[in-house]
């Protein structure tokens, strides 16, 4: 059974387990572990490929929407090297800029769908 609760957390840029906000050190720097409920964010080596995964997925979309609204928005005679711009454009600054969104969001998708990982970072809180 799919735990929309985490899911719904790591997309807003939370933990997961305990939905805590103070995560980040710095807009790229993830803490070792929750602040609030010791969750450890880098389970293993490698880890962090399903952000990745996560960020090209946003990539190939916000690519298709500005390539492909550029071609409706000026067919017949579409500015294709304002296109070849604004979509190169698009593929070095999304990656970059939602980054951390995108590492809280794997979190996210695997706390909701590894049943192993939800007592995790259950650390009484004082």
């Amino acid at each position: 059974m799919v735990d929309g609760s985490a899911l719904s957390r790591g997309l807003r840029k939370r933990c997961p387990v305990c939905g805590e906000k103070d995560i980040f050190a710095s807009f790229f720097t993830i803490r070792e572990h929750c602040p609030d409920c010791g969750l450890e964010f880098e389970r293993e080596e490698g880890y962090w490929l399903g952000a990745m995964v996560v960020a090209m997925g946003l990539v190939i979309v916000a690519f298709t929407v500005v390539f492909l609204g550029g071609i409706a928005l000026t067919w017949p005679d579409p500015p294709w090297t304002t296109l070849l711009i604004a979509t190169i454009g698009v593929n070095l600054v999304v990656p970059v800029a939602l980054y951390p969104w995108c590492m809280t969001a794997w979190m996210g998708l695997h706390h909701a769908f590894v049943t192993s990982n939800r007592d995790e970072g259950s650390a009484p809180r004082y």
